[in-house]
């Protein structure tokens, strides 16, 4: 059995190593964007909002809501048509997404259209390691959205390269349109793979150990000289940079038995000293 448990984890283990996985997704289901920026740079009341796919009735000539969920930006009026007088000029903006735990190549997966009526537009996609502000973004992808009928949904999945952004703690993707844009985009949903883990398993930059990995019930640490014990924090947090649980730190250990198996993060934190490190709940 320990035998068979050993092999899993290694089949476990390899899998996420050799092969891209989600390290963060939104598909717009819930319509809960509380955590994104919209900025409205033209001032004009209109942006990017959660809506249904917008599809044309050819009956009355009007536009309703289709069954996809999206994120979507307009330069019409929802419900004939018109077009919004001035030039759009709108920005959707991911919340800050932690990068520093991965290594190798990483990817943004888009599944977007154009939205309604056989034209074609670009959509544009930037990215900002400071801040939301839209001068500190810098383009990455200049994405041609096509489409062939105006009746039927047609999105298409699209994939832009964010290696260069890998180990960077603080990434924004951004996503606004052209000044020529007509009718709007709509993105279905998106997530962000990356190739592998980034971090030591063992030992962290600036010396603290790993008494044991894989961990079972008590995560035990070697501590760094450059820690204060007493108000060192430990944070755990899972694959796809979701916080899990914190705890100060303890000589005898930190409790994780209630963890389900798996590769976790560990950030060793005091005041501004942080040192990270990955580790297995078997």
């Amino acid at each position: 059995m320990k035998k068979k448990l050993l092999v899993l984890l290694f089949i476990f283990i390899y899998g996420i190593a050799s092969a891209q996985f989600t390290i963060w997704e939104n598909d717009f289901d819930a319509a809960d964007v509380s955590d994104w920026t919209f900025i409205d740079e033209d001032g004009d009341g209109n942006g990017w909002m959660p809506y249904g796919n917008i599809e044309l009735d050819l009956n009355t000539g009007t536009l309703t809501k289709g069954a996809y969920k999206v994120l979507g930006n307009y330069n019409i009026e929802l419900t004939y048509g018109n077009g919004l007088p001035g030039v759009q000029k709108n920005w959707a903006i991911t919340p800050a997404i932690d990068l520093s735990y991965y290594a190798g190549s990483m990817e943004l997966n888009l599944t977007a259209q154009k939205a309604v009526y056989s034209l074609n537009d670009d959509l544009l996609i930037y990215v900002s390691t400071t801040d939301t502000a839209p001068g500190s973004f810098t383009l990455v992808k200049n994405l041609l959205l096509t489409r062939v009928t105006a009746e039927n949904p047609e999105f298409q999945d699209f994939i832009i390269d964010l290696s260069p952004y890998v180990g960077q703690s603080q990434v924004y993707i951004a996503f606004t349109n052209t000044d020529s844009f007509t009718i709007g985009y709509e993105i279905d949903k998106m997530s962000i793979t990356a190739e592998k883990l980034g971090l030591n398993d063992v030992e962290a930059n600036g010396g603290t150990l790993l008494k044991q990995n894989p961990v079972k019930d008590y995560l035990q640490l070697h501590l760094s000289d450059t820690f204060n014990k007493e108000e060192t924090k430990l944070k755990i947090y899972n694959t796809a940079g979701s916080f899990v649980q914190e705890s100060k730190y303890d000589e005898s250990g930190v409790s994780v038995g209630n963890l389900p198996n798996g590769i976790y993060f560990l950030t060793i934190e005091e005041g501004t000293t942080i040192q990270k490190l990955k580790f297995i709940k078997q």
